[in-house]
């Protein structure tokens, strides 16, 4: 098995223990492990890093906040450790702040419009669907980081 294989079995299989903990598969739970785990990457830290601070943007409604259970699940943030704090945004917004070494190094993490409003609409057509809720988790699951978000390195 090549490197690109076990990066693709590990995601899986994070994926999917991060379902068992959300309760059921869905692409905003996706996009929170993808950002917990890119997040974690670029600061070169490992889940549950003391250092590990997370300041979440988004509304506070369903859909986006899975995203926060993603996060949660992949980094080990949570708001009961208090690593993990939310700031409501009034408008549809997913923008995540990881920061490790008190504030030295930075990392930010916004979800595209278009992903946005793309994943809202194909949501909204199919009513709960669950087949089709996973069938968007998994195609958020296949795409590059650059075609989901903006990432910038502080």
């Amino acid at each position: 098995m090549n490197s690109k294989d076990k990066a693709v079995d590990k995601l899986v299989s994070t994926i999917r223990r991060a379902a068992e903990f959300h309760g059921h598969l869905g692409p905003f739970l996706v996009l929170g492990v993808k950002m917990g785990l890119i997040g974690m990457k670029k600061l070169k830290i490992q889940a549950n890093a003391w250092r590990l601070r997370i300041e979440v943007e988004l509304p506070k409604q369903i859909p986006y906040t899975c995203t926060l259970d993603g996060l949660q699940a992949v980094t080990r943030c949570t708001f009961g450790n208090q690593k993990l704090s939310l700031k409501e945004a009034k408008s549809p917004v997913i923008s995540t702040k990881f920061d490790a070494d008190n504030g030295e190094k930075r990392v930010f993490i916004c979800v595209k419009n278009e992903v946005l409003q793309t994943l809202m609409e194909k949501l909204q057509k199919a009513k709960g669907d669950t087949a089709t809720q996973e069938k968007l988790a998994w195609m958020i699951a296949s795409m590059p980081e650059d075609k989901l978000f903006s990432i910038k390195i502080q």
